[in-house]
């Protein structure tokens, strides 16, 4: 597990007038693997870590660890009395697709993970329902 955190975005990039941040934004192209539309959507996300001391690791490695890291669910206040959940939802074990990016010499990960809830608070826009027409 690395510790990582989702990097907020605005909701139409640099050029957003308001200041309202989510942290990721639901994808609206067609995937191909099974459950998509259905079950599954896949959410766009750029992934905060420290890269330079997971360096040696390959980048899937890292993405996979960062991913176990945000399915964690948070402590909960209350003790043992309530069972909490993931905090963005529950991300798949194996992402879809990630890039090593740099920008302002800063290294982060551009991720597009699966996830099975449809409507997230934490995420622009929402997974659309794909019928299969034979």
């Amino acid at each position: 597990m690395i510790e990582c955190k989702l990097i907020p975005m605005k909701k139409y990039g640099s050029l957003a007038k308001n200041d309202k941040v989510k942290f990721g934004k639901y994808m609206n192209s067609i995937f191909q693997f099974k459950g998509f539309g259905r079950k599954k959507w896949v959410v766009g996300v750029n992934i905060d870590l420290d890269y330079e001391e997971q360096h040696e690791k390959p980048l899937q490695e890292i993405v996979e660890g960062c991913v176990e890291f945000l399915n964690t669910p948070p402590k909960s206040k209350y003790g043992k009395r309530r069972k909490r959940k993931p905090l963005y939802g529950l991300f798949e074990a194996d992402p879809y697709k990630f890039y090593l990016l740099e920008k302002n010499n800063k290294k982060y990960i551009q991720a597009l993970l699966v996830v099975t809830e449809r409507k997230s608070k934490h995420f622009w826009g929402e997974g659309e329902k794909v019928s299969l027409i034979k």
